[in-house]
């Protein structure tokens, strides 16, 4: 009896695991609202200013716990004012320019969900691809008169993001993402950051993601 017993006990242990492994949305597609927080320049010489779009992708999952994923998204900003200093490389003169610019990402990588619960399911996600932006060609040809760079400034750079957030699942198919931070890093090469080629940026996400 206890030989049966056990025998029952581990076949309702598989199936309540199969049933586990089969309850999640294999692909999910979310859209919504980005800002990012885009430093052109480390030390502060372009000094930062906020961006303001949206995007969308697409994660397909491998199992439970693990997907791929595609992330795109685009930005736009207002008119904004910076104060070049005296002896920078850009202009060594000193300038004030006023202009704006824009951000276009799109990334790839694993994206990870190691909880699921009926309303609640966090998530992290550690991406790599590309950033395009015309913030330093505008503000190059803004001080066109003082500036010395006489090449066009970079427009594309390598990316990389790591972070996370949470969705809120309210039916089968729609789940609410509050909130999703990241870490953006960029790697722009041009006259405007000699010797900082990093940017270190921070972005916000949230939205609906719609689930299969």
């Amino acid at each position: 009896m206890k030989i049966k017993g056990a025998v029952i006990g581990v076949i309702l242990f598989l199936s309540a695991m199969s049933a586990f492994a089969q309850d999640y949305a294999k692909v999910e597609i979310p859209l919504g609202y980005s800002y990012m927080r885009f430093r052109p320049e480390d030390s502060n010489i372009v000094s930062a200013f906020s961006l303001n779009g949206g995007g969308g992708g697409v994660a397909v999952y491998l199992n439970h716990f693990i997907g791929i994923e595609m992330d795109l998204e685009g930005y736009g900003s207002l008119t904004k004012t910076f104060n070049l200093p005296t002896g920078n490389a850009a202009c060594p003169a000193g300038c004030t320019v006023t202009s704006n610019g824009n951000m276009f990402t799109y990334n790839f990588g694993p994206i990870f969900k190691p909880y699921r619960a009926s309303h609640f399911e966090p998530s992290a996600e550690v991406l790599t691809g590309g950033a395009h932006s015309n913030t330093y060609s505008n503000a190059l040809t803004a001080c066109a008169l003082s500036c010395a760079g006489t090449h066009a400034p970079s427009n594309n750079a390598w990316d990389f993001v790591i972070g996370g957030g949470f969705d809120v699942p309210v039916s089968t198919h729609i789940s609410i993402r509050p909130a999703q931070v990241d870490f953006v890093l960029t790697r722009f090469n041009n006259v405007f950051v000699t010797n900082h080629q990093n940017q270190s940026n921070f972005r916000y996400q949230a939205g609906l993601v719609f689930r299969f």
